[in-house]
């Protein structure tokens, strides 16, 4: 590959990700809803969200855990 062929590559996917932020900037809001709803529904019927909610109380278990003992060291 030369460098104007390099170059033109690299053109065209700046003019394809300019074209999908240009859509998803002018995307309704109802339908960006319904594209959130529909990645929702699949991270559930995959099964991911439990383990995402098993990863968020244990991420909250040791913010918890830091602060006390930030709190008894520090009094």
């Amino acid at each position: 590959m030369t460098k104007k062929e390099a170059q033109a590559y690299r053109n065209r996917w700046r003019a394809v990700n300019q074209a999908i932020a240009d859509e998803l900037r002018h995307t309704p809001p109802d339908i960006k809803f319904k594209k959130m709803d529909a990645a929702y529904r699949i991270a559930a019927g995959l099964g991911l969200l439990p383990r995402m909610k098993a990863l968020k109380q244990e991420s909250e278990r040791e913010v918890r855990r830091r602060w006390l003992l930030l709190k008894t060291t520090t009094l």
